[in-house]
């Protein structure tokens, strides 16, 4: 079954992907992955803005933590065997292979998650109704289609999850192991991520001495679970020494207390803002809320430790003076978070759709979904530099000049200038061919004024791979309906056996029933 699910919306990323290659944190990444791969080493030689890079003795290395780039190996890999094929077009082959690897690590991340529904007692259907959520109706969506960190943030989070709760349960050699590798793999995702290991440590202690008083048989487990993690934490000091030539120097903005940000603005910004809410660019994360009370109830252990986990991330996310996530798509550095904020939803969410009048909170939930594929089609619809730019326009020609383009105020706080309506705006106007783009800006209501964006409108393109396929030569266009064809009989088979497990063997008990 969790097999099926990753295929099915592994087909439905790729399928849905972006035409744009790597760019920003992505592109580094992606150039230390091409470094590897092709020279063995991690030196690059992007031509980004000096912020991107970290230097040690005149050469250039990407500052974040390795895990990114060899996630990334995979796509780099098919991308050097498929340039082979004849009349193959480079760049758009080059841009489709690059997000390989985040639509397979979303697709698996969605995996995990639907072991975490089934472990908090939804039932196979409704665990598989709300993988699909996750992956079609939340943000995952729209990280899924890029080759940004998320993707494999989100997954390493779920499995480093999926191991603490179930060592909580039953503590065994194999699955002490296992957790110290899922924390090991998150470091090397983002160093930030230490935050959650004590979380982790305090939860499996507190359950199994609450179960077995056994602390031998405990030190025993977390000795299994440290030996395994050590080789994470080494490889995390030699990329350290590697790239500034100590081990306790990451090399991100060094003099710069990176952690100084205003904690207050930004927590509004994740929870309330019409810039930057995780429950606007999630709708069904409104489900949580819900259901808090009652998975607090009766999951009292294992919803401590999903509350603090999200708690300790948004907090020092919150904290990090680019909170925001800079040139992104919604709470950037929450996407990781939404399938720990959407579990809050059950135990709840089954009996909740069971009673009363059924047909009413179905359609309820049902318009809650379809809230999350509309905002994640608009997210989907343009690369989200193209509306950033037009508020870093806005913002120089009214005077703000001065400001930092990273730090979009009334993009993350101002209701009009929000990335959701603008990108509805922009669509619109896209659609008809419409360059007047002052016409109906949705900031008018706020300043009368005109602005020079005939820029933006020459560049504004729809966000679609297979655009760039059938704007090629014929050979291009005959592969890029290939690629179509092969991504669809994969969604159409994988859903076909969805089907048939989930639903024919409920119809079939209903015929045989007598009346």
């Amino acid at each position: 079954m969790t097999g099926r699910v990753i295929a099915l919306l592994f087909f439905l990323f790729l399928l849905g992907a972006s035409r744009e290659p790597p760019w920003g944190d992505a592109q580094i990444s992606y150039d230390t992955t091409r470094a590897l791969v092709d020279r063995h080493e991690l030196q690059i030689f992007t031509n980004v803005p000096s912020y991107f890079y970290t230097v040690r003795d005149g050469r250039r290395y990407g500052p974040a933590a390795l895990g990114n780039a060899i996630a990334h190996v995979p796509s780099y890999l098919a991308y050097k065997a498929l340039r082979h094929i004849p009349n193959v077009p480079d760049l758009p082959l080059f841009a489709l292979t690059s997000h390989l690897s985040s639509s397979a690590l979303m697709a698996i991340a969605c995996g995990l998650f639907l072991s975490l529904c089934r472990r908090r007692g939804a039932s196979e259907r409704l665990s598989v109704i709300m993988t699909l959520v996750l992956g079609l109706a939340t943000i995952a969506f729209c990280y899924a289609r890029s080759p940004y960190s998320e993707a494999l943030q989100t997954a390493a989070l779920l499995f480093f999850v999926e191991r603490t709760l179930a060592q909580g349960s039953v503590m065994t050699g194999g699955g002490m192991a296992g957790l110290g590798v899922a924390a090991g793999v998150l470091l090397n995702t983002k160093l930030a991520y230490a935050v959650v290991l004590p979380i982790a440590a305090v939860h499996v202690i507190a359950m199994q001495w609450q179960a077995r008083r056994e602390w031998p048989r405990i030190a025993r487990g977390a000795v299994i679970a440290v030996s395994a993690f050590a080789p994470f934490v080494a490889l995390v000091l030699l990329h350290d020494v590697v790239k500034t030539g100590s081990m306790f120097q990451t090399g991100y903005d060094e003099g710069k207390d990176m952690f100084s940000g205003e904690l207050i603005p930004a927590l509004y910004g994740y929870l309330l803002s019409p810039g930057k809410s995780m429950f606007l660019y999630s709708p069904p994360l409104i489900l949580a809320v819900m259901g808090l009370r009652t998975a607090w109830r009766r999951q009292r252990g294992e919803t401590a430790c999903l509350l603090a986990i999200i708690a300790a991330v948004m907090l020092i996310s919150g904290k990090y003076l680019i909170w925001h996530g800079g040139y992104s798509w919604g709470p950037r550095y929450l996407v990781p978070l939404t399938p720990l904020v959407l579990l809050l939803a059950l135990p709840w969410l089954a009996g909740a759709l069971a009673r009363g009048r059924v047909w009413l909170r179905g359609a309820a939930f049902a318009l809650l979904v379809a809230s999350g594929c509309c905002v994640q089609l608009l997210g989907a619809a343009f690369y989200w530099d193209h509306y950033v730019r037009i508020l870093v326009t806005v913002q120089e020609q009214t005077g703000g000049a001065a400001w930092s383009p990273d730090f979009l105020a009334d993009g993350y706080y101002v209701p009009q200038f929000s990335p959701i309506s603008g990108h509805w705006w922009l669509l619109r106007h896209y659609l008809r061919d419409d360059p007047d783009l002052n016409r109906d800006a949705p900031w008018q209501l706020l300043m009368n004024a005109r602005f020079d964006l005939s820029p933006h409108w020459s560049r504004l393109r729809l966000d679609w791979w297979g655009l760039d396929w059938f704007a090629g030569t014929p050979a291009a266009q005959t592969l890029g309906w290939m690629i179509i064809g092969l991504l669809g009989v994969g969604v159409i088979v994988s859903a076909a056996s969805l089907r048939r497990t989930l639903f024919l063997p409920e119809q079939r008990e209903q015929l045989a029933s007598p009346l």
